[in-house]
Parts: C-alpha cells; structure tokens; sequence
C-alpha cells in the first residue's frame, strides 16, 4: 500500500469562484514524489495517521493558478499512535560516567482496545524531601506527646519517674519549723507537675528565656532561706520581675485555683532543690498558711 492509498481523501469538491483562478492543487506527504491528493480546489480530504510511523513528517500543498503559476506551503507535523515511553535515568544532554540505572516503561497507544492505565505507572523511589517529611511529622509527634502528657499520680510516684524528672539534692527545714528534704514520692509529684506546666516558660533546666521568663536556677527568690515569698508567687502569680538588673515583663499565673496545698509544696520544693539550688524545703502547711 502506497502513501496514496494510506491517506485517501474521503471527499473532494469544486468550488466555482476558485476554479476560476486556481486549477489544481497537489497534496504530498514527506518526500514522496506522487501527491495522495490533486484535484481542483476546494479539496477535503482524510489523512489517516495510523497508516504512519510515529515521528516526524510534512505535508507539502502545491498550488497553480490558471497561467501554471506555482505556490507551495508546508506544514510539518507530528504522528504519535504508538505507545507512550517513560525513560528514568537518562536525560537529553546528561554526560554519563560509569554504569547508569535506567529504567524504561511503555504504556497505552491509540490503537489499542484494551488499556490498563495501572501498566502507564512507571515505579519510581520514593523522593527524599517525602522521607524527609515524614520524620519530621514522627519527631514532632514523640515530641508533643512527651511534653504534653500529664502521667497519672500512681505512675508519677514511682521511682522510675521520678529519677527522670526530679533533679534533687538533700535541703536542710525550711526556718520556721518546717519539714525536712522532700520524700521520694513529693520529688516525683513535684517534677511532674513542674514539667507539666512550668517547664514550658522557665524550660526544663530552669533556665528560663533571657529577658521573657526568669531562671529559677540561682534565683534570689528560689534560694531564700525564707520561702514565703516563692510560695506567694506560685499561689497568686507576678508580673514583672527585675532579677540581676535583668527585667522580665512576661506575667507568671496564679495557680492557687488549679493547684492543692500539697501539690504546691512539691512543685516549689522540686524548684528548691534542683539545678544546684539548695534552699529549705516546704510543706503543705506552710502553703495553706500563706493561700
């Protein structure tokens, strides 16, 4: 079968008015010397792409008027029926050194019936910056979790908690008659409740954020062998505090309403005896006095 009879035309027509000044025009495909079309204009025609090979081609219009006059136009196009090719590892212009990975897939086509698309998925590794994502998504989670989860008091007290949360050393009774060092089980509560909702401003080591919380670590206030002052400040809260000439205008918050006499005590307590601080501890009763 010749190009000709590959692209036969389905209709032709004359048209009067362009008779008279055009007598023929000669359709060619590509280099072929034999037109698949010549009648007198206007020409419609069929040009079936499936009867090509998939690449490049030109469609070459040559027209004379009624003196043999001749006027050419083309118009190059594409034919793409066959498959779709997918390559990885290969890119026009790469310079390759060594053994390269390629990957080659081949999917669908005009003239096939049956199409799966699951045959286009050409598999490809899973990009970097997606891992990347989600380790970041995993980390932010463990973090969350562990500076938001509130232990219960049963787990609070026992030792593997609190040798984790409370950083304690021996402290002599407060002035005053006051108990002596925390038990294990008020350094675990005290830690815990420390961590959960102080750590946030005054950060786990006491250090606090310079010029925005204060550090509780070698605090005056934190330090003093009278704690009155330390446990009015967790009872009903301070704004504004000028420690080492340092000003802190961030406001601390009351936790009288949110806090029992006993749980105040272990917080100041675990306040008082960690991070090299060394003051006399309190008790309940000293709270309830100053509430």
């Amino acid at each position: 079968m010749n190009d000709a009879e590959r692209a036969a035309p389905a209709a032709a027509s004359e048209g009067v008015g362009s008779a008279a000044i055009l007598n023929r025009i000669d359709v060619y495909l590509d280099a072929d010397e034999t037109p698949i079309v010549s009648f007198r204009p206007p020409v419609t025609f069929e040009l079936d792409s499936t009867q090509l090979e998939d690449g490049e081609h030109v469609l070459r219009v040559e027209a004379f008027d009624s003196v043999g006059v001749k006027g050419v136009r083309t118009v190059p196009f594409t034919v793409r029926n066959g498959p779709g090719i997918a390559i990885h590892g290969v890119t026009p212009g790469d310079v390759l050194d060594g053994k390269v990975s390629v990957l080659v897939n081949a999917y669908g086509g005009a003239t096939e019936k049956h199409w799966e698309p699951s045959r286009a998925e050409t598999p490809a590794p899973v990009p970097t910056w997606t891992w990347v994502l989600v380790l970041f998504i995993v980390a932010f989670g463990v973090f969350y979790g562990v500076r938001h989860w509130n232990p219960s008091p049963d787990f609070a007290a026992t030792p593997t908690f609190g040798s984790s949360t409370a950083q304690t050393s021996p402290a002599p009774a407060v002035a005053g008659g006051a108990a002596g060092a925390p038990t294990g089980a008020s350094n675990a509560q005290g830690g815990a409740l420390y961590a959960n909702l102080c750590a946030a401003c005054h950060q786990s080591e006491g250090q606090g954020l310079p010029g925005v919380f204060p550090p509780l670590a070698h605090d005056p206030v934190v330090t003093d062998i009278d704690p009155s002052e330390h446990i009015r400040t967790v009872l009903h809260g301070k704004h504004g505090s000028t420690i080492a000439g340092v000003t802190y205008a961030s406001a601390m918050p009351a936790f009288a309403t949110q806090l029992t006499d006993d749980e105040v005590a272990a917080v100041i307590n675990h306040e008082r005896t960690s991070w090299g601080n060394a003051a006399p501890t309190v008790t309940a009763a000293n709270v309830a006095a100053l509430r």
